[in-house]
């Protein structure tokens, strides 16, 4: 067993004051503990590996003799002096490998007389390092005593460095919070509207830097009594409360300002709402649809002269009978009737179509919209032999819809799908949530004739005013949803509307 000198014992407690630098530095600490180690020991060489998973430990520190060890050397868990001495989580004198039966195959250090390999063991007993001191030829052997202290060393050591590991844990946890709040607040920062995070009372914890954010702040705190305050505070608390996100679009009739008003519940029990207000969108869509009117009308307006002029015509002609033989009144008057009836019947679509359409919007589902019509259509497909299916997903959610002017759509679709289709032929309807399809095995329409289908006054008919999908396609324009064709002659059309749940 060896003697510690007195010159060195003094030294001992320089070995229990380098924590400091490990919560700075854990390399510098690493490299001063081994050379401060193997003075007081007073060996030829050390090293220090420490884990890099629960598997290996990678060199990370030598001294002396040991710096002949690769930069990047790992010692494997159960392989070797190192493996076996983690595997354990027990410290070893080596002085002969071959008499150790733990160590039975492995092969020592020629060079090296006595070696300790000590475990470095955290509070979990969890072997997060190894510490090796070694002496060559010519030296002492290593004895108990020095195991003892080598072992009280290394717990140190082992708690130093589990400290400093956390705290690096602890920096870089930090430093990534940082990037990443650095980086939400730029993203929230570049959005165009309004984003402002509440807790689960309501209050204001964080925003962005919109142009609108005060306006928020103060809506949500109850400082100003207003529609689009009323709306956001009432939208804050539905989703705080039930947790579900919303989507609401507010309309202040006496700024005439829109805002699109939506929020996110947090599992933290607040809420991130967001809010754009839309009120140039809307106008740009105003004035868009009022230069497509204009549009129309300017096509009307030469379609109509045509429509015009043959029952002028009609009227003329029968004027001039008359004026001829005044006893063919009896005969043209009734003729005169009827073609000035038709005058007044097409200025009068001419005049609904030229018109904004009013909208009267109320909550209901597109299938309570929908089915009221459809008893309507039926009498027409029994009496042409024509059958009627008819499909209803159950998600039915609660739509903004003129209920009237849609089921004028519906009805329009229904009775051109039963004068399409010849008798035993079927129409299906199909209603989802937010659209519906109206499908039949008529004749079909020619690809050029559906290029026009929604122009005005085009038609196929015979008989018909070519209004009735312009007008149509008019009235889903208001509601911000689609109308749309497809088809192929010989085997039937299908008509597609779709709505735009938060458009109306």
């Amino acid at each position: 067993m060896s003697a510690v000198p007195e010159w060195s014992r003094s030294n001992l407690w320089d070995l229990f004051d380098l924590s400091p630098i490990a919560g700075s530095d854990l390399q510098a600490y690493l490299e001063t503990t081994l050379a401060k180690c193997v003075a007081w020991f007073r060996a030829s060489g050390g090293s220090i590996f420490l884990a890099t998973n629960y598997d290996t430990y990678e060199l990370k520190a030598s001294f002396g003799a040991m710096m002949e060890l690769p930069e990047h050397a790992v010692i494997h868990r159960g392989q070797g002096i190192g493996g076996i001495v983690a595997q354990s989580g027990r410290g070893k004198i080596i002085n002969d490998p071959h008499r150790d039966p733990e160590l039975a195959g492995v092969k020592g250090n020629s060079a090296i007389v006595s070696s300790m390999v000590i475990p470095l063991v955290d509070t979990k007993r969890k072997t997060i390092g190894i510490l090796n001191i070694s002496r060559r030829f010519g030296e002492l052997h290593f004895g108990d005593d020095d195991l003892e202290q080598a072992e009280a060393l290394g717990a140190h050591v082992a708690l130093s460095v589990s400290n400093a590991q956390m705290v690096a844990t602890l920096h870089e946890t930090i430093n990534e919070t940082l990037i990443a709040n650095e980086k939400l607040r730029t993203v929230l920062d570049s959005v165009a509207g309004s984003v402002v995070v509440v807790d689960a009372n309501g209050a204001v914890v964080n925003h962005n830097q919109s142009s609108d954010h005060s306006q928020l702040i103060e809506a949500l705190n109850h400082e100003c009594d207003s529609v689009f305050g009323n709306a956001l505070r009432a939208t804050t608390k539905d989703v705080i409360k039930s947790g579900v996100a919303k989507k609401e679009r507010v309309f202040d009739k006496e700024s005439d300002r829109w805002w699109v008003i939506q929020g996110l519940p947090l599992n933290s029990g607040g809420a991130v709402m967001t809010v754009q207000e839309t009120t140039d969108d809307v106008r740009r869509q105003r004035e868009a649809s009022r230069t497509k009117r204009l549009a129309e009308i300017g096509q009307m307006t030469a379609a109509i002269a045509h429509e015009i002029r043959n029952p002028l015509t009609g009227i003329r002609s029968a004027a001039q009978m008359i004026k001829q033989d005044h006893e063919m009144v009896d005969e043209f008057i009734p003729l005169i009737e009827e073609e000035a009836l038709k005058l007044n019947r097409l200025c009068e679509e001419f005049l609904e179509f030229a018109r904004p359409i009013p909208m009267d919007l109320t909550s209901t589902s597109l299938a309570d919209a929908i089915l009221p019509v459809v008893k309507l259509a039926k009498p027409c497909f029994e009496e042409k032999g024509i059958q009627y299916h008819e499909s209803l997903s159950t998600n039915q959610p609660i739509l903004q819809l003129d209920v009237r002017r849609v089921g004028q759509v519906v009805h329009n679709l229904l009775r051109n799908a039963c004068e399409a289709t010849p008798s035993g032929g079927s129409i299906r309807l199909e209603i989802d949530a937010d659209d519906f399809r109206v499908i039949d095995t008529g004749s079909g329409i020619a690809p050029e004739a559906q290029e026009k289908l929604f122009s005005p006054f085009f038609t196929t008919k015979s008989d018909g005013t070519g209004l009735g999908l312009c007008t149509s396609r008019k009235i889903i324009d208001a509601h911000g949803g689609t109308i749309s064709v497809t088809s192929e002659p010989g085997h039937g059309t299908t008509f597609t509307v779709t709505f735009n749940r938060n458009a109306a």
